[in-house]
């Protein structure tokens, strides 16, 4: 139940005409705040000071009907809960970013507001070396108790959202649309699993407010935002994740980005922005779980016995694609030998047998 303070902020967002940083300059006057839905001719001269007499008359049209409240009714019925930035549930380290959305809309498990959280973000075309390392630092930081946070969108951010949910993590989607408009609905599934599983599902746009691509650069400042730090596994240079690394290193957050071969168009940002020094290089997962001062948690059942020869195939294997006739000639083993070990090893999910008989770890 939103109390009237929390109704104004609600109506100063819902009406859709007032920019946010005139919203926050509202919201510094509680003499505003407070009046706002029950008397609001009694601050009437210092609203119009700050938002002009034409938004006034809107705010007071709005006031006069029944559509806040409508909509309100709205959310409860539709399974949405609102926190705005005077709640005690709203996430205090977004609340210090100087561009905080004033309400968010949530489906989900609200705690993890407030939760140690991770960004992972990237590109959405994503390739075998991004799917892979974006898989493995997910799955391990949260293995080791941190919420990871990314956009729901292709590529980078389901693969960290799925892979956190498939070792039990918490995880947290943060959408450049409404919540009734999952984008893009193929992930609608995924959104629903993240809740299901104890996730959370966020937004700052009304429920039914469709996506637009100017929405997906903006609310990277809210992943930024409830974030200690952003990692990003695998960027261009001209992709969103560099708006979210820009939020964060203007919020005085951490930023790790894992290095890529030279020549990979789709490593391109993630090296830019190690040469420019803008972020540490994270080489493995360790690397945060030490900056956040966790541990790094091993499954018993992930420890594998390996052979002499299942190293060699290993080290030939490498972090590269490798044809099978390569590793044949460099192991210097019959290919029934080679055959019997890369299969032993692709059923312990060590490799990966691609097309073209080509095989990676």
């Amino acid at each position: 139940m939103l109390n009237n303070k929390e109704k104004a902020v609600l109506l100063l967002s819902y009406c859709g005409f007032i920019p946010l940083k005139k919203q926050h300059e509202v919201l510094e006057k509680i003499n505003l705040i407070e009046n706002l839905i029950l008397n609001i001719k009694s601050v009437k001269s210092d609203l119009i000071n700050i938002i002009g007499a034409s938004n006034f008359t809107k705010l007071e049209v709005l006031l006069e009907g029944n559509s806040l409240n409508n909509f309100i009714s709205n959310l409860d019925s539709s399974n949405i809960k609102v926190t705005t930035i005077l709640s005690d549930l709203y996430p205090s380290l977004l609340k210090s970013t100087s561009e905080a959305p004033t309400v968010l809309y949530y489906r989900g498990n609200a705690e993890l507001f407030n939760s140690t959280c991770v960004a992972i973000v990237g590109t959405r075309r994503v390739s075998r070396y991004g799917f892979d390392v974006t898989k493995q630092f997910s799955s391990e930081l949260s293995k080791a108790g941190l919420t990871i946070v990314s956009g729901l969108c292709d590529g980078v951010d389901t693969i960290a959202h799925s892979s956190c949910l498939d070792v039990g993590g918490k995880t947290i989607a943060v959408l450049g649309s409404g919540l009734n408009e999952i984008y893009p609905a193929t992930n609608t599934n995924l959104a629903n699993r993240i809740i299901e599983n104890g996730g959370l599902v966020v937004s700052e746009y009304k429920p039914n407010e469709k996506p637009k691509t100017y929405y997906f650069p903006v609310r990277n400042r809210i992943i930024a935002g409830l974030s200690k730090a952003t990692l990003i596994t695998e960027a261009p240079l001209k992709s969103g994740s560099m708006h979210t690394k820009n939020y964060a290193l203007e919020y005085g957050r951490e930023v790790f980005a894992v290095p890529g071969r030279i020549n990979d168009i789709y490593s391109e940002g993630c090296n830019k922005i190690i040469q420019n020094c803008q972020s540490a290089v994270a080489l493995s997962p360790k690397t945060i779980l030490d900056f956040f001062g966790k541990k790094f948690v091993e499954n018993k059942k992930d420890i594998v016995q390996l052979g002499l020869l299942d190293e060699l195939i290993l080290s030939i294997i490498d972090v590269n694609e490798v044809h099978y006739e390569e590793i044949l000639n460099k192991s210097k083993v019959d290919s029934k030998t080679l055959n019997t070990c890369l299969m032993r090893l692709e059923l312990k999910g060590i490799i990966k047998k691609l097309s073209g008989n080509f095989y990676s770890k």
